[in-house]
């Protein structure tokens, strides 16, 4: 039977711990209990400190001499070999954490063992500060508790019943069950500048019976694009837009990590690939652009964000990145390269308008591919929001006509 699992510094946090177990236990959803504490004591977990650090390696009082961070560190490896072991045997219906940032950083560790679809859970106070390393891409709830975790008050005994009574609901709900994987499904990238082309390619999807799953390309949707793909929860992915790679090269906003672009690859899932808003980094406010920036051509997207133009060379650069980055795939792979431009501001008379740099990055990618490299690039005489390219992309990663209705 598949049961919340609760992960905790019960040495430091036992009393608000013990009183989140004991609520859970009221709904009739008694936790399975990981102690990720480094100073142990006998508090009835599940799975002691000892066992934590024994999974880890390590008998735990050989921790302390690793300094916090080293032990804390060990603590959270142990507790992820453990939910592994959970998860591999089904028993995993939901995953909480509790506490300070000890908590988060454990969560940012604990939640990607866990299969999208089974539900994860996080109160802490760092939930209020930037939480994109503990979302990571994961289907996370995250809970601000007002207070800080620490003893017992009306307050904090109020949050902690409203968070078992969430983890007890999803758990009821149906989380306890990974989502599937179904072979109609295709994962899509999005920006509102390549809106259009994404657009068009749901329907020429929708038209083969497909499913599209579209990922906004803002760091932390790139992550998720990458862990369904990696996870076989798609059966094809048609990635538009890589701009998320230009913000990891050139200092953008929204960088989605070194793996980007990596999982169709390795996992030998069908993928076609366009250079979408490869025009733009996303930086900050137009007042705080760096002064590097100012002279390029930029545009206000809104008071929080700033696009600036990229180079030619930024763009042969990027491509070699993607070449790189696909290495020999595992399943069919195209790069369609729209010569006539990758976003709603690169189009003539746009004011990122520049067919040199669409050129740069094919150039890029075609010096980074290896003699004999499966990867297909094809320059392509359209614009990406072209309902033609759009096509172009399905008809990659789906050879099949689209389907007729039948005569009645």
């Amino acid at each position: 039977m598949s049961r919340i699992v609760l992960a905790g510094t019960f040495d430091t946090k036992a009393e608000p711990l013990e009183l989140l177990v004991e609520e859970l236990r009221s709904l009739d959803a008694p936790p399975i209990t990981i102690d990720t504490g480094v100073f142990g004591g006998d508090h009835g977990c599940d799975h002691p400190a000892e066992a934590v650090a024994e999974a880890a390696g390590h008998a735990l009082e050989e921790l302390p001499p690793l300094g916090r961070a080293g032990a804390v560190s060990a603590m959270t490896r142990g507790a992820a070999r453990i939910l592994r072991q959970l998860v591999d045997r089904r028993e995993v219906g939901a995953l909480v954490c509790m506490g300070g940032s000890n908590a988060a950083a454990a969560f940012s560790a604990l939640a990607p063992v866990v299969p999208i679809g089974i539900p994860k859970v996080l109160m802490a106070t760092s939930v209020a500060g930037e939480t994109r390393a503990l979302v990571q891409g994961a289907d996370v709830t995250m809970l601000y508790p007002v207070l800080d975790i620490e003893g017992d008050n009306r307050i904090l005994r109020s949050m902690i019943g409203r968070l078992a009574h969430v983890a007890a609901a999803l758990l009821r709900a149906g989380g306890a069950h990974p989502v599937g994987a179904p072979e109609n499904s295709v994962a899509l990238t999005m920006y509102g500048v390549t809106n259009p082309c994404v657009a068009h390619c749901r329907e020429f999807l929708a038209d083969r019976g497909l499913e599209p799953l579209v990922f906004h390309a803002n760091g932390t949707g790139g992550r998720s694009f990458e862990s369904f793909v990696s996870q076989g929860l798609v059966s094809s992915a048609i990635d538009v837009t890589i701009s998320e790679v230009t913000d990891e090269l050139f200092g953008g906003l929204w960088p989605a990590g070194s793996d980007r672009l990596t999982a169709a690859s390795r996992s030998g899932v069908p993928q076609a690939m366009a250079p979408g808003a490869i025009d733009m980094i996303c930086l900050g406010p137009l007042a705080d652009l760096p002064e590097r920036f100012r002279n390029r051509p930029h545009v206000a997207h809104n008071d929080l964000v700033t696009l600036v133009r990229t180079t030619p060379e930024e763009n042969y650069r990027l491509g070699r990145t993607v070449a790189e980055r696909l290495g020999i795939p595992g399943a069919a792979t195209s790069v369609l390269v729209p010569m006539k431009g990758v976003s709603q501001l690169d189009v003539e008379g746009g004011p990122f308008h520049d067919p040199g740099c669409v050129e740069a990055f094919a150039e890029g990618v075609e010096s980074g591919l290896p003699p004999g490299s499966p990867v297909s690039l094809v320059r392509m005489d359209h614009h990406i929001n072209d309902r033609e390219f759009a096509e172009a992309l399905v008809a990659a990663v789906d050879p099949v006509p689209a389907r007729c209705p039948t005569a009645g």
